[in-house]
């Protein structure tokens, strides 16, 4: 019997970035990006889609106010602005191919959006056929 999709290790595009240190913690352990977002009651894999379907610099702007939510554990904690921009750069260009909800989907096959070409084509033999009916 498998495990359930929230039991299971998430194997996506976005494991770099959710698997990424943010600090070293007063405990002497790491805190990753995966750590903290769940610390704040937030879906690290869903956060982390949105984050890549933004443009880098919205995405370090969004991830430096969620990095300032956190408590400081430490006295010299680092600065938030520098981390999400290092962060963000651990992102897969162009959106990820994980869902919000943690699958993985296949972008080159989208349901519900029609080829542009063959919208064309079909038009095109719609007006051919349209032509013949009416010169015949």
């Amino acid at each position: 019997m498998p495990l359930r999709p929230e039991y299971t290790l998430h194997q996506s595009d976005l494991n770099e970035f959710l698997c990424a240190p943010l600090w070293d913690e007063e405990n002497g352990s790491r805190l990753s990006v995966l750590s903290a977002l769940a610390r704040l009651g937030i879906d690290p894999w869903a956060e982390a889609a949105r984050l890549a379907a933004l443009p880098k610099d919205a995405a370090a702007s969004a991830l430096t106010v969620i990095l300032r939510r956190l408590p400081a554990q430490q006295p010299e904690a680092p600065d938030a602005v520098a981390t999400a921009d290092r962060l963000v750069k651990l992102l897969p260009e162009g959106g990820s191919a994980t869902a919000p909800n943690g699958e993985v989907v296949d972008r080159s096959r989208r349901t519900g959006v029609v080829n542009p070409w063959l919208f064309l084509l079909l038009m095109a033999a719609l007006v051919a056929w349209g032509m013949m009916s009416f010169w015949s």
